[in-house]
């Protein structure tokens, strides 16, 4: 008996399997009881006739940037009862196009402010066999669109800086837009500085967009493996507002006070990339060191000593670094 899976395939993009739009995002400047109109194009780059339907929905962004998608009218600020799409339906032979109109209707009351929605255009689930499984693979795209009444201030806050890995060193700047307009481009630059203020790193992430009310974590990833101290750790973020945003934390990194696991040797770093990965201390890098570790990893011996078997970089001990150990041992046995 074969097995059923639905799947709807999303990207908020030019191409999505065969179906292709000619644009990613509409952004318009509005005014209170103002209506305006935008259109793009829909062509079906697939072998085989398809009827596709257009819908309008909510999205936000998660704090990493990840889409999430709703009904719409479910976001504080969505302009989905404003928005109207034509046609609500039409079907593509192969190569062929079609226009999507979009009409805003802007309220009268409409307060200052950006609001935003996303346009669906969504084709026919078809089976394709995925080993034995047929899956019903459904494509959709989306695109987004920003209405702007009025203007007002860029503004935003930088809330906290969170350090992540250490080796190397890699940190999340949490920033919030606390404005009520979309802030396209937030740039951040992060300097690393040691205690006799020492310039040790400059890294600026690439900008990222965020939406009134929401938060990001930007993160910044530098090359730095530190030895024991305190750092200073300076973030600066230009909103595109009047003037930078500024936050800091101080980092310590504290010696490691390694001791041997269940009646080994000292844990030994064979490479001197701050990772211990000869966790019983004979020398050489084995199966044995991968199974010690998954037998010690919630002692106080590794925990207290995370630093030094964070093996996939990520800020605690866990099993995920038991399984990043073992994957280091077989990318390096012949």
């Amino acid at each position: 008996m074969r097995k059923f899976l639905w799947i709807a395939i999303l990207l908020l993009g030019v191409t999505g399997l065969g179906l292709e739009v000619n644009l990613l995002e509409v952004d318009l400047d509005v005014a209170p009881g103002g209506v305006y109109t935008f259109s793009f194009i829909a062509r079906n780059e697939t072998a085989v006739a398809e009827t596709f339907s257009v819908y309008v929905g909510d999205w936000d962004r998660d704090v990493m940037g990840g889409n999430r998608f709703y009904p719409p009218g479910t976001i504080p600020r969505s302009l989905a009862a404003w928005l109207s799409v034509a046609p609500s339906s039409f079907s593509l032979g192969p190569g062929e196009t079609r226009e999507v109109r979009g009409s805003l209707h802007v309220p009268a009351g409409a307060a200052v402010g950006t609001y935003w929605g996303v346009v669906f255009v969504h084709g026919e689930p078809r089976p394709v066999d995925h080993g034995g499984t047929t899956v019903m693979v459904a494509r959709r795209i989306g695109v987004k669109v920003y209405a702007t009444v009025g203007s007002g201030p860029n503004e935003g806050e930088v809330r906290k800086i969170e350090f992540r890995g250490l080796n190397p060193l890699w940190l999340v700047v949490e920033f919030a837009n606390v404005g009520l307009v979309n802030l396209r481009e937030v740039r951040v630059e992060v300097q690393v500085y040691d205690a006799w203020g020492e310039r040790l790193a400059r890294v600026a992430p690439a900008p990222v967009p965020c939406l009134p009310g929401a938060t990001r974590w930007i993160v910044a990833e530098t090359e730095l493996c530190l030895e024991p101290g305190t750092y200073l750790v300076v973030a600066r973020v230009d909103a595109g507002g009047e003037g930078i945003l500024a936050g800091q934390a101080y980092l310590r990194v504290r010696p490691l006070a390694l001791v041997p696991l269940a009646g080994g040797a000292l844990p030994r770093d064979l490479d001197g990339d701050g990772l211990y990965e000869d966790v019983d201390g004979d020398g050489v890098f084995s199966e044995a060191d991968v199974a010690l570790f998954r037998e010690q990893l919630r002692s106080p011996a590794v925990q207290g000593n995370a630093r030094a078997f964070d093996f996939n970089n990520d800020g605690r001990v866990d099993e995920a670094d038991v399984e990043a150990l073992a994957r280091l041992l077989a990318a390096r046995t012949p």
